[in-house]
């Protein structure tokens, strides 16, 4: 008799579950260790009975827990910036747009799930550099790529000028994520702030970077 085919282990291929509930509850689970436990004091077995699936359903997923991190990230990037908010709208100004996205930005960088991320990230690329690279090519990078694409289409529309639209979405994110509130917050200083206070920080930002991109 021919031999038998040994059942095949290949992974199944991500992004295409058969039960994408599954997805949500293994980040879910994931997002709640990690924050309390960190990356090394967490061990995929952990997130598997935590999220009621098996190890087998985690690992065919999520191979390490380097990705399944990057992938909490994302979901909670994509909860607070959809991906609308970074597209120009044909009725708000450039500056009713760019209020809006600071708006959501900060909200994300000031929340509790923003600050725990951020200190995970910290503590753990110290001794886990691969992580820094996949959280860079998953979160900022992509983010920064459609802040450019976004100020494109507001050049293009005759609402800015500017010159290295790269550059300008670098800075423009650099002026959130280094304004005092969004730093209060980071160390801890204060509690979240409210959307009147958001709305003004934001406002006070979006205010400087169009007198510098001929929008204002």
């Amino acid at each position: 008799m021919p031999d038998t085919p040994a059942p095949t282990t290949a992974p199944a291929p991500r992004g295409r579950p058969v039960d994408p509930r599954k997805d949500e509850q293994i980040l879910c689970a994931a997002a709640r260790l990690f924050m309390h436990q960190g990356l090394q004091g967490t061990t995929m077995e952990q997130i598997a009975k935590d999220a009621n699936v098996s190890k087998l359903t985690l690992y065919r997923r999520y191979p390490d827990k380097n990705t399944l991190f990057t992938d909490v990230v994302v979901a909670k990037c994509e909860s607070y910036l959809p991906d609308e908010i970074l597209t120009p709208q044909p009725g708000p100004s450039a500056q009713e747009t760019l209020q809006r996205l600071g708006e959501a930005l900060l909200r994300l960088l000031t929340s509790e799930a923003g600050l725990d991320l951020h200190r995970v990230i910290t503590a753990e690329t110290a001794h886990n550099p691969e992580l820094g690279g996949a959280f860079y090519a998953r979160g900022p990078e992509p983010f920064q790529q459609a802040m450019k694409a976004l100020l494109d289409g507001l050049n293009a529309r005759g609402d800015l000028k500017i010159d290295d639209t790269s550059a300008a979405a670098e800075h423009f994110v650099a002026l959130l994520v280094g304004s005092r509130l969004c730093e209060r917050c980071r160390l801890r200083l204060r509690g979240a702030p409210d959307e009147a206070e958001i709305a003004a920080c934001v406002g006070r930002i979006v205010g400087f970077f169009m007198r510098g991109c001929g929008g204002a």
